[in-house]
């Protein structure tokens, strides 16, 4: 089943981890500052309004609206004066207080009510999708309302939110992880070519070239080789793929071959020397040298996260 949803499938692979940040009131004249993380940002927009502002690209936030921030950006949300010096969103977590379940930024009347959640992946089978997403990612109330279970899955997060009921914390969690689900459920609609990164898409040549590519990642191809077994030239390859996934054909192999090794580090006891020959490097070497270029960690740093603690008996 799970190879017939390729969303599913390398979601569950990633091991998604999702955490709400806060749930905010912004009062008067307020704006919060974001830093850059290597994580998905949510903001969903429960009162009120807001600007979101990332870089050179500003979207006003109305009631209702969903916005979802690509990693490694920093951003911020203000009431919309642009003039106003933002609060440091650690800064704040410290030293507000939680009241009613909800935080406080600003005085004055209330001019916003909003939560933020965070979407952390553990491996980086997602990463071939988050690098051919857009910076920002926008849902308006209006398309959410289109889609019933989007506007119930988000229903029933609200409903979760400053409730002491059991389970809260982890039902909040779930519901933020849907409420992933049905955003990207709207961005396929929108440019279906976007799940051509999970290995999903309608272009009939990319989907073989990422199926040869993960079914054989030992096999030192080239665009060359990876044209040839899908029966077309090498430029069509090049630009069909770009078009289909955002990321060229070898630059695509190189995150499945990391990928898989991260994998196999966390949920095998097999030795660097048998991870580097079963995703095709010849040396150990060579593998930790890629590992380590393309993750930003060496293979045994994330072996010894992976490994439980010991327990003296």
């Amino acid at each position: 089943m799970l190879d017939r949803d390729p969303l599913s499938s390398c979601i569950l692979r990633s091991r998604l981890q999702s955490e709400l940040v806060c749930n905010a009131v912004g009062r008067g004249a307020w704006a919060l500052d974001l830093p850059s993380r290597p994580n998905l940002v949510l903001h969903h927009v429960i009162e009120g309004a807001c600007v979101l502002r990332a870089g050179r690209e500003t979207l006003q936030l109305y009631q209702g609206d969903v916005a979802l921030v690509r990693p490694n950006i920093a951003h911020r949300l203000d009431q919309g004066d642009a003039s106003v010096r933002p609060t440091q969103l650690e800064r704040w977590i410290a030293t507000s207080e939680i009241e009613n379940g909800e935080r406080s930024l600003g005085r004055g009347r209330v001019t916003t009510r909003a939560l933020c959640g965070v979407f952390k992946f553990e491996h980086d089978e997602l990463a071939p999708l988050l690098q051919a997403l857009p910076p920002l990612i926008h849902a308006g109330a209006r398309t959410i309302e289109a889609r019933p279970s989007f506007a119930d899955v988000l229903a029933r997060l609200r409903g979760e939110l400053g409730e002491s009921r059991l389970g809260a914390e982890l039902a909040t969690r779930r519901w933020l992880e849907l409420v992933l689900i049905e955003l990207v459920r709207v961005l396929a609609e929108r440019d279906p070519s976007k799940l051509a990164a999970l290995g999903n898409t309608s272009d009939s040549i990319v989907a073989r070239a990422v199926a040869e590519l993960r079914n054989d990642l030992r096999r030192e191809w080239d665009v060359d080789s990876l044209a040839r077994a899908v029966g077309v030239s090498r430029a069509t390859l090049a630009r069909r793929f770009i078009e289909a996934t955002g990321a060229p054909p070898m630059a695509y192999r190189a995150t499945l071959r990391v990928e898989q090794a991260r994998r196999l580090l966390h949920d095998t006891e097999l030795t660097n020397q048998q991870i580097a020959s079963a995703v095709g490097f010849a040396t150990v070497q060579a593998f930790q040298r890629a590992f380590r270029r393309h993750t930003g960690n060496t293979p045994a740093a994330v072996r010894l996260r992976a490994t439980p603690p010991r327990v003296e008996r």
